[in-house]
């Protein structure tokens, strides 16, 4: 059985968004700890209760999304400094919140090389993990001077980090789309697969973040659209929610809306879809 979940705002507090999830059947849950944009970080729930929430409402596994607003790829001292601080902080509340991952975005160039880059990224990642906790790291889209979108400079990534054992990946489809990978067909989506297993390991991967795309693959823009608005096509999406059952991949959808009643038809999309890939 997949394990489904949403990114969910915690605007009306932690304990309703996870009980919202549960509501909609839901089996894992995303959230950001604090503004993904800066700003003030919110007070956390007392010690123990998030625990006792995500037991009742049978949530798990529980990611947390870092904040966006500090690039881990930086390589000015300051800028650098900076990332550590604000992520290690990061890991030391996702453990407050009793979460299983931090989510990371892999960041972006500035004036170095790619390689430079991604050197850095992996040194801000060590400094995280000195802090408990697993860190994930989530494909980018390619946009503008973003590092990580590509799964040759994924590989160069994991190359760096070969013996951590608390890193893994995260796919985003949206992303991964709008870096050109098609995950139209059902062979569009073995193909992308069979590459990440050869460049990453599938053993890296912890979950998905199941979102279409408004753009055209390759065009290196993101935005996320709901399932089989954007590029997606029913036969490459069974394919892909097929492989994620297989393989005990949770999923979690970013599409459009803050809560699941506006992702009411994407939900309505992947049970069809299940059904019929069962029969």
């Amino acid at each position: 059985m997949i394990v489904l979940g949403g990114q969910l705002s915690t605007a009306k507090g932690l304990d309703y968004a996870i009980f919202h999830a549960a509501q909609y059947g839901l089996g894992t849950l995303q959230i950001f700890s604090r503004s993904p944009v800066g700003g003030q970080s919110k007070p956390l729930p007392k010690t123990g209760t998030v625990t006792g929430w995500l037991e009742q409402a049978h949530i798990r596994p529980f990611f947390v999304h870092a904040p966006y607003f500090v690039n881990p790829a930086a390589t000015d001292p300051q800028m650098k400094n900076r990332a550590r601080v604000v992520l290690s902080e990061e890991m030391i509340r996702v453990k407050r919140l009793h979460g299983d991952y931090l989510i990371l975005h892999p960041g972006h160039q500035q004036e170095t090389s790619v390689e430079e880059s991604l050197e850095a990224l992996s040194q801000t990642i060590r400094y995280m993990l000195k802090k408990p906790g697993f860190v994930l790291i989530e494909n980018a889209a390619g946009q503008g001077r973003e590092i990580g979108a590509s799964l040759d400079d994924l590989a160069r990534l994991f190359s760096h980090l070969r013996r951590l054992r608390r890193i893994g990946f995260l796919l985003d489809t949206a992303h991964a789309m709008a870096f050109g990978y098609a995950l139209t067909t059902a062979d569009d989506v073995s193909r992308f697969f069979e590459q990440l297993d050869q460049k990453i390991g599938l053993e890296r991967v912890k979950g998905i973040h199941l979102n279409d795309n408004m753009y055209p693959v390759g065009v290196k823009r993101d935005r996320h659209a709901h399932l089989l608005t954007g590029q997606m096509r029913p036969e490459g999406l069974q394919q892909l929610l097929s492989l994620a059952d297989e393989k005990h991949w949770p999923v979690i959808l970013e599409t459009p809306g803050k809560d699941m009643a506006a992702r009411s038809q994407d939900l309505a999309v992947i049970t069809q879809l299940m059904d019929i890939g069962q029969k």
